[in-house]
């Protein structure tokens, strides 16, 4: 079982998302409604709300899960990349959710979960299209967005868990440098003991692994990964088990046209222009499935 230093790693993280942001600015051309609550838990329950200037009816709405190992990351460290999703003509939700290990699972799917139950009651207030809505996740988030996913999708599923999954249908994904296949290959808090705790109930490890159930209605996903994401060996393997399906995927291994090292989440840097070749890709896929 690994185990981490959670403070130690949470800074050197953050050390390293801030020499990536420095000298970033906010989008002018966006209206951006931040820090609302959409549960009880303070903070970690807060999210901002950003469409284009001139909005006057609902837009496509991407909802983004942050990564961060499930004990790291928020919506600060995400604006300037969700900022840049909503300049695309999207509605775009930057949340926060309950990290571990304060709080285990399935704290963070019962936050996505709240989240979807409070803009379906007020999202339209806010330019929120719930007939059009994208889910994405990177790292743990991708886990997270494909976990969230499948429980919309498989009812069956939905009923392990003990609460009411809300009644929304995702339009597409996007899956980024993710981690999957949990409990696979060994228990379920091997490589995440700090998220499933010392011991797990076998309720608990009976909804792992996630893929074996995903079914047909499974959405359309973008998956993609890098050449040098020390996670990349996972996101072939769920493109493929998707395939097999009949689920629309478009699947990439970005590359630097110089072979340099691309590694995990490049897609966050807003200063990368492969990153951003990547976004658009993302943006487009998603396009696919408007009405």
């Amino acid at each position: 079982m690994i185990k981490i230093d959670v403070e130690q790693m949470r800074k050197q993280f953050l050390t390293n998302d801030m020499a990536r942001d420095k000298g970033l600015n906010e989008p002018e051309n966006l209206v951006k409604i931040k820090n609302l609550s959409y549960g009880t838990h303070g903070i970690e329950n807060q999210f901002d709300i950003y469409y284009p200037k001139g909005t006057t009816a609902p837009l496509p709405t991407i909802i983004s899960i942050h990564g961060g190992g499930f004990f790291y990351g928020s919506k600060e460290i995400y604006r300037f990349y969700t900022m840049f999703l909503a300049t695309q003509g999207f509605t775009v939700i930057n949340c926060n959710y309950r990290l571990a290990p304060e709080n285990p699972y399935p704290a963070p799917l019962e936050d996505i979960n709240s989240l979807m139950q409070w803009l379906l009651q007020y999202g339209e207030n806010y330019f929120v299209d719930m007939d059009q809505l994208f889910l994405v996740g990177d790292s743990a988030g991708a886990q997270l967005t494909e976990q969230y996913a499948t429980m919309v999708s498989n009812p069956a599923y939905a009923k392990q868990f003990d609460f009411a999954v809300a009644p929304v249908q995702l339009r597409a994904i996007a899956l980024n440098c993710g981690v999957y296949f949990i409990g696979k290959q060994a228990a379920v808090n091997q490589d995440f003991p700090h998220y499933f705790g010392e011991k797990v109930s076998e309720a608990r490890t009976a909804q792992f692994p996630v893929e074996r159930f995903m079914t047909d209605k499974f959405p359309p996903a973008f998956i993609m990964t890098a050449t040098h994401d020390f996670l990349k060996d996972m996101a072939k393997p769920l493109a493929n088990i998707l395939q097999s399906k009949n689920v629309p995927i478009d699947y990439h291994l970005y590359a630097n046209s110089d072979d340099t090292e691309l590694g995990h989440v490049f897609h966050l840097d807003q200063k990368s222009s492969i990153a951003k070749e990547c976004n658009l890709a993302m943006i487009e896929f998603f396009k696919k499935f408007l009405e």
